[in-house]
This record gives structure tokens, C-alpha cells and sequence, in this order.
């Protein structure tokens, strides 16, 4: 299946606006189309197989939210399970900037937003790190395997000391060496950045919000 390259604002501004309109307009409609388009720009950038993973997340959260609506265990579990449904296509869609958008794209996508120096610093950082954090979180896990240490939920105290204690000392290292990376390629510099990557809608990008535009009116409007 041929897959197509969407513009690295493109995702950010439907990840922005998809939220929002849930919000302001509530209703089972527009988490439906926001579910589609989520699954449809996942689909269409190659990361076919990452449908599972989420169709088995949300089979999930959706048995825990459906069961407690029936038998009321918990009021908090529900409305977790109900939340984490909520914003699951946003979790999509930054799983798809994330994976297959290098820094530096998001970084020049985020530039023709004018957005202030210190907060693109912070989100490109961020986006930088999540990758480098499941990178970490595997090579201790690994390292404490070596050592007979098994990590269980039946003993949340070691496995908190074992697991996530050299991981908070890896943050700080490497939050500072993410930093320093950034920094030396001008990320703060004052001047306007130029960039590998060539930035700007093309037509998909603009079919995508066209059909986003359009989907809003019809659910806003009553007509479907």
C-alpha cells in the first residue's frame, strides 16, 4: 500500500483542533470522526500495523468503561476509562509524529506558527525525548534481568526502586544532553532557521482539512 507524507503541521494543527471541537461540541458524532480521522492518517502514513496495538488498547479501555457502566464498580475506573477513550486519537496522532517525523521537521513545522522560541525549545525537547525515554526504560529493564532482579506488580516498592529510580538520574543526563544538541545546532539563535526538509501543505494536506472542515459542518449543522 502506497502511503503518503503529510506535512508535519498538518498533524499538529488536527492534533490541536480535535480536541478543541470535542469540546465545545460534544457529542458521540465527533469522537466518531475524530476516531476516523486519526485512524485514517495512521493508515495512510504506512503504520498499518500499529492498528492492532491500538484497536487492542481501545477494546480495553472500552470492555473496562462498558462492564462498569453495568455493574458500577467504580465511579474514578469509569471515568478513566472514559477519558483515556476520549483522547486516544490525539495519542494516535502524536504516535505518528513521533515515529515517523524526525525533530527537525517538527521543529521547522513549528517556526511558520511564530510561536515563541522558549515553547518550540520545550516541545522539540519533549518529542525528542519520548523516544529516548522507551530506549532507556528497555536497556534497565534488560540490565536488571542480567542481575535475577524481576519486576512485578505484586512488589510495586522494588519495582519502583529498581526500575524507575535510575531512570529519573538517566532524565536529568539526558534532558541535559537533548538540550545541549539543540543549542548547538541554533535552535535559540534569534535569526529565522533554514532547514533540510522542505516545509508546506501539498495537496493530501489540504484534501485532509477540507474533509475535516466539512465532516465539522455536517456534525455541527444536524445534517448527519
Amino acid at each position: 500500500m502506497k502511503s503518503f507524507r503529510f506535512d508535519a503541521l498538518t498533524i499538529i494543527l488536527i492534533n490541536a483542533v480535535m480536541p478543541i471541537m470535542c469540546a465545545v461540541f460534544p457529542s458521540q458524532k465527533m469522537v466518531v470522526l475524530t476516531y476516523f480521522f486519526a485512524t485514517f492518517i495512521l493508515v495512510a502514513s504506512g503504520n498499518i500495523r500499529r492498528i492492532l496495538k491500538v484497536g487492542g488498547f481501545v477494546g480495553v479501555f472500552l470492555a473496562i468503561y462498558i462492564l462498569n457502566e453495568y455493574y458500577s464498580f467504580s465511579a474514578m475506573i469509569s471515568a478513566w476509562a472514559r477519558m483515556l477513550l476520549l483522547f486516544m486519537p490525539c495519542f494516535i496522532l502524536a504516535a505518528v509524529l513521533i515515529g515517523s517525523y524526525k525533530s527537525s521537521e517538527v521543529l521547522s513545522a513549528l517556526q511558520r506558527l511564530r510561536l515563541p522560541k522558549i515553547f518550540i525549545i520545550g516541545i522539540t525537547v519533549t518529542i525528542r525525548y519520548i523516544p529516548t525515554f522507551y530506549r532507556e526504560f528497555k536497556i534497565i529493564k534488560k540490565a536488571m534481568n542480567i542481575r535475577g532482579v524481576d519486576f512485578s506488580v505484586l512488589h510495586p516498592i522494588r519495582t519502583f526502586e529498581y526500575l524507575m529510580v535510575p531512570q529519573l538520574f538517566r532524565c536529568v543526563a539526558l534532558s541535559t544532553e537533548l538540550t545541549c544538541a539543540g543549542l548547538t545546532k541554533g535552535i535559540s539563535a534569534s535569526n529565522k532557521r533554514s532547514s533540510y526538509f522542505s516545509s508546506g501543505f501539498s495537496l493530501i494536506d489540504y484534501a485532509i482539512f477540507l474533509m475535516l472542515i466539512l465532516g465539522y459542518i455536517l456534525i455541527i449543522g444536524g445534517l448527519v
